[in-house]
Formats: structure tokens, sequence, C-alpha cells
């Protein structure tokens, strides 16, 4: 026997003419079609930064030049241009536009680094990252940001030691043998 469940006058009006999408927030659309669920997960659009408000626009007069060592920074940029000693670096790659904006710089940097699990796949940040030359010498030591880690070397021989912080395994080790015009590209994969 089926149990009936009274609707009241109010709430049958506003759900006939479409009035609890209205208090929901939703919006009612006659003309679109309607899509069948899938289980292909949400496809999520990133929002495109707003431009600066006039009290925020600085022109490039105004604008403070940097210090000496410190961050490459633009407005259009979400990431930053390190030089430490001399070496020129940047991490990042999570988001859809940060690895955009990482692979419109990659030209300009000669080594490319990629951090990831090798079961799933999924990208790994906040991975520990030393460079040391030729003779052993520690000559970058810093934090990648995300999953893509680019530096920009002087000609020779490095190795490169990676380590993510909180992994009970040991840190990985490749040789990269950096030349002028090319670029040399490690991936690291943990299980």
């Amino acid at each position: 026997m089926k149990k009936r469940y009274p609707i009241g006058g109010i709430a049958t009006a506003l759900l006939l003419s479409g009035g609890i999408l209205q208090l929901a927030g939703a919006q009612q659309s006659n003309n679109t079609p309607q899509t069948p669920l899938s289980d292909a997960p949400p496809r999520y659009q990133e929002v495109a930064p707003l431009p600066p408000t006039h009290s925020q626009a600085i022109s490039e007069s105004e604008r403070p030049s940097p210090s000496p060592g410190a961050a490459d920074w633009s407005p259009s940029s979400r990431l930053q241009i390190h030089n430490d000693q001399g070496i020129r670096y940047v991490s990042g790659g999570v988001g859809e536009s940060e690895r955009t904006e990482l692979n419109a710089q990659s030209p300009q940097f000669n080594l490319r680094l990629m951090f990831a699990m090798q079961s799933s796949g999924n990208y790994l940040s906040a991975v520990r990252v030393s460079i040391l030359d030729a003779r052993g010498e520690k000559i970058l030591v810093t934090e990648s940001k995300g999953p893509w880690f680019l530096a920009q070397l002087p000609p020779g021989d490095y190795t490169v030691e990676a380590s993510v912080p909180g992994q009970d395994q040991q840190p990985q080790r490749q040789t990269a043998h950096i030349k002028d015009s090319s670029q040399s590209r490690l991936d690291f994969y943990w299980r």
C-alpha cells in the first residue's frame, strides 16, 4: 500500500509555476535541451582575473623597480620567476591556466621537471628540489609550488634531487646534461 503525503496549495503552485527554482536561486530555461547525466567528471572553466580598478592600476613609470634578486612578476601572470644566485626558476602547474602559462614560459628555461604518482598519475606539489653541480655542491634548494618546475642553468652536468615531505621513500636523483640550445626534461614518479 502506498503512502501519500499531502502537498500544501502554495507548494503545489510554486512547483507548477517554477517558483521553487526561483526560490532556490536557479534559472529556469525552456530553450536549452536537457543533457543526460554521465559518469564523466564535470568540466570547470577557470575564471579570468578581473582587470585592476582605477585605484589599483599603476602606470609603468609609477611602478617601483624590482630590487636585484627579486622575483619577476607581471599583472597578467600568476606565477613568479625567482632568481637565486643567478639561477632563474619558476614552478607551478596547479590548474589549467598555470600549466598553459608554464608551457608558454618553457622555452626560456633549459631544465624542466615534472612530479607525479606512478600508480595514479596524479601530479604532486610541495616537492623539495635540490640541484647539485658537477662537484656535488648544492647550487639551488627550493620547494616546487606545483608539479612542474622550470630552471635556467649554465651549461654543464647536474644532479637533481627531489623528495616529497611526508613520504617514507628516499629522495630520487637524476642527472641532467645542460646545453645552451636544448631543454633537458626529467620526470620524477613516486609509488
